[in-house]
This record gives C-alpha cells, sequence and structure tokens, in this order.
C-alpha cells in the first residue's frame, strides 16, 4: 500500500508546479533536491509518479498529466487535500474506503494516522457544510462502485477531444450528442467522411491510466452500435502527452462483447484498453 500523508502530498505539488515552471528530466529534480518539504525528493517522485499525477513528455522532461494539472488549478489547501486524496483513493483502493459506507467515524477509525492526518488538514474530519457532505457522499459513491467525477471529468475530455479531430477529418462540425442527452447510445455525431454526407455515430471511451485502463460498454450502447453499420468507436489514452487515439468498428468490438445465456442478460461489460494495443496512434 502506497503511503501518502499531508507532507507528502505538499511534497507531490511542490514537485508539480517545478515541473509545470521549469521542465528537466526527472534525474535533475532528484540531483537538484534533496528533499520537497521534509520528505527525501525520491519518495515524492515515486509517490507522484504512482498516484499518476506527472509523466515523462516527449522531450523526456517531467511533466504534470490530466490529473497533475487539474491538481494545480485547485484554489486552496483544503480544496487540494480533497482532491489529492480522492486520487489517492481511486489509485489504491484501500479497504478502509468501504467504511464510508457506515459513517464517517468509521473511516477515520480504520484509514490510520496518516491518512487520517490528511482528513484533519482537510477540515473533513467534522462539519456538515455543503462542500464536507458533498465530499463523503462522493466518498460513499467511491465504495459503491459508482462512476466518480474524475472518471465523468476524463470521459468529457475524450468527447471534447473527438469533436475536434473529427471536425479535422471532415471537414464538418460535429456534433456533441451525450452533452444534451446520455440516452442516445452514443456521444457524437459525425460524417462518414469529406465526401459521403451519411451520419457517423461515434462512443468515445477515455482512460487516464492508458493501457492500464479499461472502458464500460453497456447494452444499450452496444445495441445502438449494432442498428447501423456506421457506428464507431474512439478509446483515448489521455495518460500522457499527445494524447492517443484507437478507432474501432463494430466487429473489432464484438469479440470483446457477451451473449445472453437462458434467463441470464448483461447489462454491462468491461474491455481492457490493452486489448487493442496496437491499435493506438497519435492523430
Amino acid at each position: 500500500m502506497l503511503r501518502f500523508s499531508p507532507g507528502i502530498a505538499q511534497g507531490c505539488h511542490e514537485l508539480l508546479v517545478l515541473a509545470k515552471k521549469h521542465p528537466n528530466p526527472a534525474p535533475y529534480f532528484l540531483s537538484a533536491f534533496s528533499t520537497f518539504g521534509s520528505i527525501a525528493s525520491e519518495k515524492i517522485f515515486s509517490t507522484a509518479q504512482a498516484m499518476r499525477w506527472v509523466c515523462t513528455d516527449d522531450a523526456g522532461n517531467l511533466a504534470p498529466t490530466v490529473e497533475g494539472e487539474r491538481l494545480l488549478h485547485i484554489s486552496g489547501y483544503t480544496a487540494l487535500l480533497r482532491q489529492m486524496l480522492l486520487d489517492y483513493i481511486d489509485i489504491e483502493r484501500p479497504s478502509w474506503v468501504q467504511s464510508a459506507l457506515s459513517g464517517r467515524a468509521k473511516v477515520l477509525h480504520f484509514a490510520g494516522a496518516e491518512i487520517g492526518q490528511i482528513f484533519v488538514e482537510a477540515l473533513l474530519a467534522d462539519g456538515v457544510d455543503s462542500d464536507t457532505v458533498a465530499f463523503w457522499d462522493t466518498l460513499s459513491a467511491r465504495a459503491r462502485g459508482l462512476k466518480d467525477e474524475r472518471q465523468s471529468q476524463v470521459g468529457r475530455l475524450g468527447e471534447r477531444l473527438t469533436l475536434d479531430y473529427e471536425t479535422q477529418r471532415t471537414g464538418k462540425a460535429a456534433k456533441w450528442i451525450s452533452i444534451e442527452s446520455n440516452e442516445d447510445g452514443y456521444d457524437i455525431l459525425s460524417v462518414v467522411s469529406d465526401s459521403d454526407s451519411r451520419n457517423l455515430s461515434i462512443e468515445v471511451k477515455a482512460s487516464s491510466m492508458g493501457l492500464h485502463g479499461a472502458f464500460h460498454l453497456t447494452v444499450n450502447e452496444w445495441e445502438r452500435a449494432q442498428e447501423t453499420k456506421t457506428h464507431a468507436f474512439h478509446l483515448w489514452d489521455v495518460s500522457k502527452m499527445p494524447y492517443a487515439l484507437c478507432v474501432l468498428d463494430v466487429k473489432q468490438v464484438s469479440a470483446h462483447v457477451p451473449n445472453d445465456c437462458g434467463l441470464g442478460t448483461w447489462q454491462s461489460v468491461q474491455v481492457p484498453f490493452a486489448a487493442f494495443r496496437e491499435k493506438f496512434s497519435i492523430p
């Protein structure tokens, strides 16, 4: 289990700020800074990597990831700690998170001293203001395995990337369907090509974990995909820049979709991005 504390959190944020302002190879930061705050630079660097807050860009320099950039735009220590704590929970999936279903007291009891101190410094150990209550509701959602806010943000990023990609590919503005309704079974409506005006519906999936991630396909999304031959799936790897795209047709995805059996019917299937490893490329 990855060690995490207020000091480590602050050190990681300091590393993010430096990497953003002064891009340099990772060895530079390790040699130039023996510590970040009171924590050894090696510990800060390894934690920031494990939390997927930093990555190496094409020039070999340390750079903030999508998640790291988000942290840099948060104002205030309390809000920053809260988001870093949620990031930690998403990566580590500690067993104590399940205690959130039984209330705040259980979490504080089982989380341990260092994590408990983060709750204290993030002003989460007490209080019933709207932001604090919203945090605990989010934590309960994590415990139930519900889609969290970060997943939603990464998903929206993927949809924006597809909008730009399709507009450049076809010369025509694509339509953002899912922003109006999530019941249509696809996210973006484009056209087949610049010379073929038939509608092309596109389901977009994005992962900040890259090829270590996976996407969930619902039965509604799959039924929509099968209704037309002009349907595509866009998988975006947004774990590092430049982002990579994998474009799939219905047949390529079908090998990973289950069949109903007996009286049982499937509702959702998880498919790893790694299943299409060779098909990712930089657009």
